[in-house]
């Protein structure tokens, strides 16, 4: 077999200031005649109002040099000859054993789990495609957390847990049979997702389904490992921007350039939100009640609609997002998005 080699690196948006520019509490830089250009991003010469009102806010000079500088080497090699055959790689994730368990998708978008050592060996599959206990068809969320891997299953609607002792299957539960779907908080609201926590409970986000047009909204509650509603402040994020295109088209995702709500939990529960048009970054306890946020005035580079229709398999042709816009009377963005994604290690 034709030997297939594939290198993953595990990346991590760690951004901090050094200490030749330690912050204050909501201090503004000063105006600049021009916004300023950098390689990745550009400065703004102004702090927007709406981030202004944000209370608790510290902001970084938008050119603070970082504390840590980040790159990107590699680590490890996964796949090699007499192993699993790798196609694309979806997602990697890593169990509180070092070990790397892989996301593989193949051509037919079937779905497989692979287990590696840390020396890049292969070890076990995880689980295996089926209805029965223990498998998976769509899966839709991965995590290792707390001596578990959680596998969310789209196709059977359920949620799968697996031990990192042994990768044996433990327990499967129904997303249908969760008691917090009953919820008056929730009702007609549909599911969105789930993130395990340290302490065995679970974020649970539900939203409200846009037949066309419109922004989804993330509703975010707290539930036990049988699916039953704790207490925790209920959290709303704002996602994609669904758009109404041609009936010739398959089905589509949101549009990611408009911005979605990114969210990481750290060790202690406390959980970061960023909102991936600005870089604003929100803190909040592990009952859900917000404490404070930091923010640096940057903002991304000129967007391109054609680049970014094209850099996304399922996202609507130019053209099509280019006439929902004129429908909605509404402007395309002038910048990309300034964060891609936030990971947490504190």
């Amino acid at each position: 077999m034709e030997r297939f080699l594939k290198n993953i690196a595990l990346c991590f948006l760690l951004v901090q200031c050094s200490h030749r520019s330690k912050p204050e509490k909501t201090v503004y830089p000063k105006q600049a005649e021009q916004t300023v250009k950098t390689r990745q991003v550009r400065i703004l010469d102004k702090i927007p109002l709406y981030i202004q009102e944000v209370k608790n806010l510290t902001i970084f000079a938008g050119d603070s040099e970082p504390e840590y500088l980040i790159k990107l080497i590699p680590e490890q090699t996964f796949g090699k000859t007499g192993e699993p055959y790798l196609t694309t790689i979806r997602r990697c994730v890593v169990d509180d054993k070092g070990r790397v368990i892989i996301k593989n998708t193949d051509s037919n978008y079937k779905h497989t789990l692979y287990v590696y050592n840390t020396d890049g060996s292969y070890h076990i599959q995880l689980g295996r495609q089926g209805r029965g206990p223990g498998e998976y068809g769509f899966i839709s969320r991965l995590y290792a957390k707390a001596g578990k891997v959680f596998v969310l299953d789209n196709t059977g609607q359920r949620l799968n847990e697996y031990s990192t002792k042994d990768y044996s299957f433990e327990r499967s539960t129904l997303i249908e049979q969760w008691s917090i779907r009953n919820d008056p908080a929730v009702q007609g609201l549909h599911f969105g997702g789930i993130i395990p926590r340290n302490d065995g409970n679970y974020i649970a986000s539900f939203f409200e389904q846009v037949s066309d047009t419109g922004r989804l909204i993330f509703k975010n509650l707290l539930m036990d490992s049988n699916g039953n509603k704790l207490d925790f402040e209920p959290l709303l994020f704002p996602s994609g921007l669904k758009v109404r295109v041609s009936k010739s088209m398959r089905p589509s995702g949101v549009l990611l350039f408009m911005g979605i709500t990114t969210t990481a939990l750290s060790d202690k529960d406390t959980l970061y939100s960023v909102w991936t048009r600005d870089f604003l970054i929100k803190k909040y306890d592990a009952k859900g009640v917000y404490q404070s946020a930091i923010y640096y005035p940057i903002e991304g580079l000129p967007f391109d609609l054609d680049a970014s229709a094209k850099s996304n398999p399922f996202s609507p042709s130019a053209y099509d997002i280019k006439k929902a816009f004129d429908d909605m009377d509404k402007e395309l963005p002038e910048t990309n998005p300034v964060v891609a994604s936030v990971k947490s290690s504190m």
